[in-house]
């Protein structure tokens, strides 16, 4: 790292250094600024009012959240802008997020006079760029509009800074075209500049007429560990993930919808610290009652009127309040994905022989709870295989059956193993140990402080049971951006802890009128960490030749979002699903008198209510379970993989579905063959979380195994890459090189750089050389490496000025839409999809005490499964 602190003794002045205006940037807040009653506010131009936030003024308001895992990096910067002189701070990290959380201590810090003298009263302005660019049709009009800005700042006579990150990309060859630089160079001009290491290094520190001007503050490797440590352990008081407005936005809704304030809500509160005495005593003036805490965690259930919810908000303790929202539930499968052949594992890499069914793994299920009597739940000597079940629903903590009928399916085939019909109903990890975590009530709906309570309860029990897999085929339309919202931060700690986290995307791919839907993923789907899963239609055949995308399964890309505090929304916009699998019409195990089957009589072919009976269900619910037994699986080959791996191992040998496009499929449906037969290639001697950047994952002299499987007597490739949240990533380096993404605190698209309208991959910190990127979604032609014709170029989707209304337009003129706020901020859930017929508006509410009758979402019309 080259990166100096503080700087040299001397500065060269400025000369022919310039500016290049780059048009395009990643995904950081598009919002305007806050400017009432700020002190010693200067008058600004509408420019500067539209394109800038004044950080001070939402540190005076307590909206800026304190984070003590930068305290070092904070006294840094203070230290460089009290000098004065001409070296401006550049803060140095591949996370905007950190750099963002470096500026805001200061801003606190100023709010409260907490700083030398010289900068006191100072007014930290940060300059919106994702806004700014996407709103200016021109080069010339971007340089018009810094220039402005910037003419503010320099009016200010010294009481105005700004912050702007990405800063390297406005240094190049064309200074000449605005005044930023020059007024830095004649000490007229206060910044704060934000940078990655790699392009700080390339722009900044390479070229010495540049050099002089900045002092990097390069974040060290310490403050972010203990941000990830913190993460872990779910202690995220000082968790610098969470992103604007900390009151959720069907919240606001409620509270505009209640001028009086009376009304009464259950809410979930993301406290900074749940004991804190002065939380405690805000909470009992509003009359707020603590119904309970997520176990250990500064996560609370609160009851408090919604006229308590700004004072909450502006007091600074704490990070994210959100609704307690309802959550519902969104034979051949061994041989269609390819379990089947891969069950006999010959003698390697000093291994006996053995048979590859999940043994030893631990898969949660979290659901509806498990008809454990079940002969499929049983092991070789008739035991059960159901090892824990607990409740965390409202009814009797020791009524841990099903009565709904849903989890005992996904169960079934998660890790089923009925010897009816000649195994034909066997699940994927058919001797996995089963733990079921019963979150939806014997209606199937639940709230999501249960769903938290369970999520707990894993984090803490995983190692007693070996919890590697958890499998969430529930949730419920995602609002929230996945850094704010409680169960996607919940999911966060279970990777960071080595769990793999499967979930599913939701049900909700198309209209009451037929049509394709776009950007309706489910929570906790939306979550980069999670892997997330899409339907297939496989026409109860054992080929993939038929199969394509099931007609409801819910498509990309994320958009969950956070909203800044002039109200505008900043999306996620992450490609999703990551994966696709069967999901339509699949038989599984049926729990005896289960609602959903004495509701539809046809879902139960058989009509029994014994401990060997099946049914059918159709939906994501039903493809997730199947990725989750393949996770086991693959934890059984090599218990060292860490969740990254596992999703790299299912998206490298994913087999591209034709006709689809990554919105739809991710990285293609699920191929067991494929994957067991990398993962077996793979080293079983080290931990790989201990890895570092391009260790060898594979012994020497390994060759790449064949990249094509043969199921039902057709053979076709492997997809050979990987998502990267705006992007697919390729390169046989993802196999053979550890990639640091990989750690379990990390996700794919950490690595990717965005700069001047192009994607890049950090070879510095976090990929290998040698692999590609590649920034459009694709409508597949069933290839490798994402081949097919261009559908859109992903590179709009990431700054949020290009958004229309309240969607995007994606491809021929579809709108992808935000997903639907009913009522109270009661949320639509997917329901369940049942027997045949065709999908039935987008959601479904459960009525007359929960059972799904006429509002049920049907799976796709096609030929039952005998």
């Amino acid at each position: 790292m080259k990166v100096p602190v503080f700087g040299f003794a001397t500065t060269r002045r400025f000369a022919s250094i310039a500016i290049l205006a780059s048009f395009v940037f990643s995904n950081v807040f598009a919002a305007g600024i806050v400017r009432s009653n700020n002190v010693n506010a200067s008058p600004v131009s509408s420019t500067t009012a539209k394109y800038t936030t004044d950080l001070t003024q939402l540190g005076r308001e307590g909206r800026l959240r304190e984070n003590l895992s930068f305290e070092n990096e904070t006294a840094r910067l203070i230290k460089v802008l009290a000098e004065g002189g001409v070296r401006q701070p550049v803060i140095v990290d591949e996370d905007k997020a950190v750099q963002d959380a470096v500026v805001e201590q200061l801003a606190i810090r100023i709010a409260n006079g907490n700083v030398p003298s010289s900068l006191k009263g100072k007014t930290i302005l940060k300059l919106e760029t994702a806004a700014l660019f996407s709103n200016q049709r021109s080069g010339a009009e971007v340089t018009q509009a810094v220039n402005e800005i910037v003419d503010d700042a320099i009016a200010s006579n010294g009481q105005t800074i700004l912050f702007v990150d990405e800063l390297t990309n406005l240094i190049g060859s064309r200074a000449a075209n605005t005044k930023l630089f020059k007024g830095i160079a004649d000490g007229k001009l206060v910044i704060i500049g934000g940078s990655s290491e790699t392009t700080y290094n390339e722009r900044i520190e390479s070229q010495p007429e540049v050099a002089g001007f900045f002092a990097g503050i390069l974040i060290s490797g310490q403050a972010n560990a203990v941000a990830v440590n913190n993460s872990s352990n779910n202690s995220i008081t000082n968790d610098s993930g969470f992103r604007g407005d900390n009151i959720s936005p069907d919240l606001r809704e409620m509270m505009a919808q209640d001028p009086s304030g009376k009304k009464r809500v259950d809410v979930i509160i993301q406290a900074k610290d749940a004991d804190n005495a002065a939380l405690r005593s805000l909470m009992a003036s509003g009359q707020a009652r603590v119904s309970e805490r997520i176990g250990k965690t500064d996560t609370l259930v609160v009851n408090l009127p919604l006229s308590a919810l700004n004072t909450l908000s502006s007091s600074g303790l704490i990070n994210y309040i959100s609704p307690d929202r309802p959550t519902t539930i969104t034979g051949y499968i061994e041989e269609t994905t390819g379990a089947d052949a891969m069950r006999s594992q010959p003698r390697l890499n000093g291994r006996n022989s053995y048979t590859l069914d999940g043994t030893g793994v631990g898969i949660a299920v979290v659901d509806s709870g498990i008809y454990a009597a079940h002969k499929g739940f049983q092991d070789s000597h008739n035991y059960s295989r159901v090892v824990a079940n607990v409740n965390f629903t409202s009814s009797d903590i020791n009524a841990t059956t099903d009565g709904y009928g849903h989890g005992t399916h996904v169960a079934g085939l998660a890790a089923g193993d009925s010897n009816r019909n000649g195994g034909a109903y066997r699940g994927i990890a058919n001797n996995a140990n089963i733990i079921s975590v019963k979150v939806l009530d014997d209606n199937g709906t639940g709230q999501t402080s249960w769903l938290l309570n369970g999520l707990d309860w894993i984090l803490a029990n995983r190692t007693a049971y070996n919890i590697r897999v958890v499998n969430l085929s529930l949730g419920s339309t995602a609002v929230d951006s996945y850094r704010n919202d409680p169960v996607c931060v919940k999911v966060r700690s279970l990777v960071n802890a080595g769990v793999v986290v499967v979930a599913a995307a939701g049900n909700l791919g198309k209209t009451s009128a037929g049509q394709k839907t776009y950007g309706r993923i489910h929570s906790p789907g939306n979550s980069p960490y999670a892997l997330t899963v899409g339907a297939i239609d496989s026409f109860g055949t054992i080929t993939h030749a038929d199969d394509t995308i099931a007609t409801y399964s819910s498509r990309g890309p994320t958009r969950s979002f956070f909203t800044t505090s002039t109200g505008v929304k900043v999306y996620d916009n992450l490609i999703k699903p990551d994966l696709v699998a069967p999901g339509n019409r699949l038989v599984s195990y049926k729990a005896a008198n289960n609602r959903l089957a004495t509701a539809n009589p046809a879902l139960s072919p058989d009509r029994t209510n014994g401990t060997d009976s099946i049914m059918t269900l159709s939906g994501t619910s039903m493809s997730a379970p199947l990725v989750a037994g393949a996770a086991a699986l693959l934890l059984e080959v090599n218990p060292n993989l860490t969740p990254g791996m596992i999703k790299m191992l299912l998206q490298y040998t994913a087999q591209p579905v034709a006709g689809a496009n990554t919105f739809e499929e991710g990285a293609g449906q699920l191929n067991l063959d494929g994957a067991v037969r990398l993962a077996c290639s793979l080293r079983t001697d080290v931990d790989f979380q201990t890895l570092t950047k391009g260790s060898a994952m594979v012994a020497s002299g390994w060759t790449m195994p064949v990249t094509t499987s043969t199921i039902g007597g057709k053979t076709f490739p492997w997809s050979q890459m990987i998502i990267g949240n705006y992007t697919s990533i390729s390169g046989q380096n993802l196999v053979s090189q550890f990639q640091t993404v990989y750690k379990r605190e990390n996700i794919f698209g950490a690595g990717v750089n965005f700069s001047n309208g192009a994607f890049s991959l950090n070879s510095s910190n976090y990929y290998t050389p040698g692999l590609g990127v590649n920034r459009n979604i694709t409508i597949s032609n069933g290839g490798q490496l994402g081949s097919g014709s261009p559908w859109l170029s992903y590179g709009v989707l990431v700054g949020d000025g290009v958004l229309v209304g309240d969607g995007v337009l994606v491809g021929d003129g579809v709108l992808v839409g935000d997903g639907v706020l009913v009522g109270d901020g009661v949320l639509v859930g997917d329901g369940v999809l049942v027997g045949d017929g065709v999908l039935v508006g987008d959601g479904v509410l459960v009525g007359d005490g929960g059972v799904v009758a006429d509002s049920v979402l049907l799976g796709d019309d096609t030929p039952g499964m005998q």
